[in-house]
């Protein structure tokens, strides 16, 4: 962060609390990016303090927090923002409050927990905003998440680190891509990627912003931007697996980014996209993350067979999180390993009758 410091919503020149936030690689993917026709790669966020793209967020929100001298953080949270939110807190010496409920991802849990975070289990998205906003209103606490209807994002000082992936980006690549494909819930780092692109245009780096690509899976974002809406209306739900990108309900700022970058916006249908995402990442480039951040390999795929995406293009997917918070939807779809019986004669049947293997 320090070397982006007066491009950051920072006051003074106090020390930063930083946890080693930012430079993640940039990784070209050779295989899948020869099958769809696209010079592709991946920024990929894994790399970060707690796994995760959410590090940069927390990472100025807590700075936020201490200069502006609150008392604590408050987050409304079923995992990743949590669980990063906490690291920084704990980093700073700051209070931390987290409002999640019961049944939570165990890993995810854990996370938040393990760094000291005061967790408190509500049974309903509705309840956690209404304690949320009496710790803001009443207590002055300093709010991490949205806590209003209609959603409006993350605390927007907070979303300022998302810019630094776009400046990361400009420095990694010799020629900017064309298209940025992101997985969205609220769109903070969609619209931070965007606003990252339109700082570098003003100020003369660059002469364009690459269109960015949103990826949901109920879509309400892309229901109000395929259509020309300028209202975002609440969307059906459908048993998703990627819990951490799933809400009925979009934000105008994902439309904003979306307009300003003559982007694309398309949604899911079915928990097996991500699967198969997830996967096909995992064995063909040894990338494996969770399934909501799959979710931008998915929906490259359906844009490039319906010819929203061109052959040639420039392609980078931004990875979000790690497939280890996300193990339990892994191990749903993989097999279970067969078992040799007989020592070596056993492994190598196994090995040539299941797995079609040649080694005798």
């Amino acid at each position: 962060m320090e070397t982006y410091r007066e491009l950051l919503p920072f006051k003074g020149n106090q020390p930063l609390v930083d946890l080693g936030v930012g430079n993640t690689a940039l990784t070209k993917l050779p295989a899948i990016g020869k099958e769809l026709g696209l010079d592709l790669y991946i920024k990929d966020e894994t790399r970060n303090p707690t796994w995760g793209h959410k590090d940069r967020l927390n990472a100025v929100l807590i700075n936020k927090a201490m200069e502006l001298g609150v008392p604590g953080v408050v987050y409304a949270s079923t995992g990743n923002n949590g669980a990063s939110g906490a690291a920084f807190a704990a980093k700073a010496g700051m209070p931390c409050v987290i409002l999640t409920v019961k049944g939570v991802n165990k890993t995810l849990e854990t996370f938040m927990q393990v760094y000291g975070a005061k967790l408190i289990g509500v049974k309903t998205v509705s309840e956690r905003w209404e304690v949320l906003k009496y710790l803001v209103n009443q207590c002055g606490w300093y709010p991490a998440t949205n806590y209003v209807v209609p959603s409006v994002g993350s605390n927007p000082w907070a979303i300022e680190g998302y810019k630094l992936i776009a400046y990361e980006l400009y420095k990694q690549m010799d020629e900017l891509p064309d298209k940025i494909v992101v997985p969205i819930c609220y769109g903070d780092a969609l619209f931070g990627i965007m606003k990252g692109f339109s700082e570098l245009k003003e100020m003369g780096f660059i002469n364009h912003i690459p269109q960015m690509v949103s990826v949901e899976d109920y879509g309400p974002v892309a229901k109000a931007y395929n259509s020309g809406c300028e209202m975002i209306e609440p969307v059906e739900a459908w048993d998703s697996v990627a819990s951490s990108i799933s809400t009925k309900w979009g934000t105008y700022h994902s439309l904003y980014a979306l307009r300003k970058s003559r982007g694309l916006a398309i949604a899911l249908e079915k928990n097996e996209d991500f699967y198969q995402a997830q996967s096909e990442l995992a064995q063909k480039e040894g990338v494996y993350c969770e399934s909501a951040s799959a979710a931008s390999y998915a929906g490259l795929k359906e844009l490039v067979a319906g010819g929203k995406i061109k052959k040639g293009e420039k392609v980078v997917l931004l990875i979000t999180a790690s497939g280890v918070k996300d193990t339990k939807v892994t191990s749903s779809y993989l097999p279970e390993f067969p078992e040799s019986i007989t020592g070596l004669d056993g492994a190598l049947d196994i090995l040539e009758k299941q797995y079609q293997m040649k080694v005798r």
